[in-house]
C-alpha cells in the first residue's frame, strides 16, 4: 500500500542524530575535490546571508557534486539535471507524479485496501491528503525517471514563518535555514549518484506489484542517503567515521526517537495522519538508516554497493538485518488464485502487507511482537453492493506459536473494529467465527498459517476460507541484478 515518497526529513534527522555521533573533523589533509566542495558551501552560505536562497542551493547542489564521489566512493557518470520549482506549483507536480506512478485502478485498490483493513477513515481523500503531506515536507527531491534534481522556490510568506518552540530548540532559526538546505541536497543528490549506478527507478520496478518488497526497497535506497546526509551533516567527508557508527546502538536510539519524529519535524498533514502512513513515511528513513549502518559497520559503503545488486526482499529484512545476510529468511510467495465470493462482489487489489505494516495494523495489541515471525501474506480486497468492502488474507509464519500469536491479536483487533460493546474474548480458540448483520468476520490457524476472510456472508466465507488455506506458496529468491551505469534520457 505504500506509495513511493521523495520525503527528506533532514532537519530532524541531524539535529538529533548529531547529539549521538562524534562530529568528523574537515582537517586540512582533505582531497582537493572535497576541499573545493567545501569552499562552495561556503559561498552558498553567502549567498543565502545576502538572501539570494536560489542561488545558494544551485551552490550547495554544485559542492555535493565535489563531495560525494569521495564521501561514498563512486563516481558521477554524468552530470545531475536541476530544475527550480515554485512550492505552489509543487502540488500540480506531485500529482501529476502520482499519476504516472499509480493507475487510476491501482490508486483506488491502494485507498480502498486501506479502509477495508481499518486503517484509514472511510471519508479521507487519500490521494490529496498524500499530495498535501508531501508539498508540505518537500525541500528538495531527486526523480530517478527524469534524472532531476528538483529545488524548492518558497514564497515570501513561508520563508518568514518563525519556528516553533521545538524547532527553536533543535537550532532553527526561521527564513531559509542554511543546514537544512544542504542537508537535504546531500541526501537527495545521494539519490542521483546511487540512481547513476544501480538504477534506482528498475529497483523500484522489480518490486512493484509487492508493497512490502517495495517498502524494502525505498528503505535500502533512503537508507543509504540518510547515512550519506549525516556524514555531510557531521563534515565527514570521506564517509570514514559514520560507518563505524554502531547500528545497535543506533537502532535503539532511533527506536526511542520513533514517537516523537512527526511531531518534532513534519508538518501539520503529517502530524495528523493516520499511522498507517506516517509510519509508512518515517520507516524507510529510520529502519533503513539502521539497515545501512549495518551493511556499512560489516563491509563499509561496499557492502550497501553490493545491496544494490542483491537487494533486500521484504520489511523483515530490514528490521532484522540478520535475516538479510547472515542468516538469510527469504519471504514466501502466496498465491492465492482465482476467489470467487459470489454476486455482486469484484476484486479491486491483491498485495502484501508484510511485518512493518502488520505491525502497525495491530499497533494497539502488541503489533511488533504479533508481526514478529512473519513469513509471508497475500491479501484480495473485494468490493460489494452498496460499496461494501470484504478481504480474504492469507498469512504464514516462522512457527506455530508465531501463527497462533498473529491469530490472537488480530482476533481482538477485529473485535475492537466490531464496536465498544462486543465481546473481547479473553481465550482465543484457533476457529474463531462470528457474525454481526450477516457480515461474517473470520479468523482461522492451521499449523503456521493463519487465514482471515471478513465482510462477506456466512455461506460465501467458508469456501472463500478453504480457498485461502488452499494457496500455492513458493520461496521469493530472486538472482542478483546486473546493471549498467545510467544515460540521461533525450529530451
Amino acid at each position: 500500500m505504500p506509495v513511493r515518497s521523495p520525503f527528506p526529513l533532514a532537519t530532524t534527522l541531524v539535529a538529533l542524530l548529531t547529539l549521538a555521533v562524534a562530529a568528523g573533523a574537515a582537517g586540512a589533509d582533505v582531497h582537493p575535490d572535497v576541499a573545493a566542495g567545501v569552499e562552495i558551501l561556503k559561498a552558498g552560505d553567502a549567498l543565502a546571508d545576502q538572501g539570494k536562497p536560489n542561488d545558494a542551493q544551485l551552490r550547495y547542489k554544485e559542492a555535493f557534486e565535489k563531495i560525494l564521489p569521495r564521501l561514498r566512493g563512486i563516481p558521477w557518470v554524468h552530470e545531475v539535471r536541476r530544475d527550480v520549482t515554485k512550492r505552489e506549483k509543487l502540488q500540480d507536480m506531485l500529482l501529476k507524479e502520482f499519476e504516472e506512478e499509480m493507475t487510476p485502478a491501482e490508486f483506488e485498490g491502494m485507498e480502498k485496501a486501506y479502509r477495508a483493513f481499518g486503517m484509514t477513515p472511510p471519508d479521507l481523500d487519500l490521494k490529496q491528503f498524500l499530495v498535501q503531506v508531501y508539498s508540505e515536507e518537500i525541500a528538495a527531491y531527486y526523480d530517478p525517471r527524469t534524472k532531476t534534481m528538483y529545488m524548492i522556490e518558497e514564497p515570501e510568506t513561508r520563508k518568514a514563518e518563525p519556528p516553533t518552540f521545538l524547532e527553536r530548540f533543535l537550532g532553527k532559526t526561521g527564513g531559509f535555514d542554511k543546514d537544512e538546505n544542504k542537508t537535504v541536497i546531500a541526501h537527495e543528490m545521494t539519490h542521483a549518484l546511487s540512481d547513476q549506478h544501480f538504477d534506482l527507478d528498475e529497483l523500484h520496478a522489480l518490486a512493484k506489484k509487492n508493497d512490502d518488497h517495495s517498502l524494502a526497497v525505498s528503505a535500502l535506497i533512503e537508507g543509504e542517503a540518510t547515512l550519506a546526509m549525516m556524514a555531510a551533516g557531521q563534515e565527514d567527508w570521506e564517509g570514514e567515521d559514520i560507518i563505524a557508527l554502531p547500528a545497535e546502538g543506533l537502532g535503539r536510539g532511533m527506536e526511542l526517537m520513533m514517537p516523537f519524529l512527526t511531531s518534532l519535524g513534519g508538518g501539520q498533514t503529517l502530524k495528523n495522519a493516520p499511522p498507517i502512513i506516517s509510519e509508512s513515511m518515517l520507516f524507510p528513513y529510520i529502519r533503513g538508516l539502521v539497515f545501512a549502518a549495518k551493511l556499512a559497520n560489516d563491509d563499509g559503503w561496499k557492502g550497501i554497493d553490493a545491496a544494490y545488486l542483491d537487494p533486500p526482499l521484504s520489511t523483515e529484512q530490514i528490521l532484522h538485518p540478520a535475516k538479510y545476510k547472515a542468516e538469510p529468511d527469504y519471504p514466501v510467495l502466496i498465491d492465492l488464485g482465482e476467489l470467487s465470493p459470489g454476486e455482486g462482489w469484484k476484486e479491486i487489489s491483491r498485495n502484501v502487507m508484510g511485518e512493518m505494516q502488520t505491525s502497525v495494523l495491530l499497533r494497539k495489541h502488541n503489533g511488533k511482537a504479533a508481526a514478529a515471525g512473519w513469513d509471508g501474506d497475500r491479501y484480495a480486497v473485494f468490493e460489494g453492493p452498496e460499496g461494501k468492502l470484504a478481504l480474504v488474507w492469507m498469512t504464514t509464519w516462522d512457527s506455530e506459536d508465531d501463527a497462533r500469536e498473529f491469530a490472537r491479536a488480530y482476533a481482538r483487533y477485529q473485535t475492537t473494529r466490531m464496536g465498544d460493546g462486543q465481546f473481547q474474548p479473553a481465550d482465543i480458540p484457533d476457529s474463531l467465527w462470528r457474525s454481526v448483520d450477516g457480515v461474517c468476520r473470520v479468523v482461522e490457524r492451521r499449523g503456521a498459517d493463519v487465514a482471515v476472510v471478513e465482510g462477506f456472508a456466512p455461506a460465501a466465507s467458508a469456501p472463500l476460507l478453504e480457498a485461502a488455506f488452499k494457496a500455492a506458496k513458493s520461496e521469493m529468491k530472486p538472482g542478483p541484478r546486473t546493471v549498467k551505469p545510467s544515460k540521461l534520457p533525450q529530451d
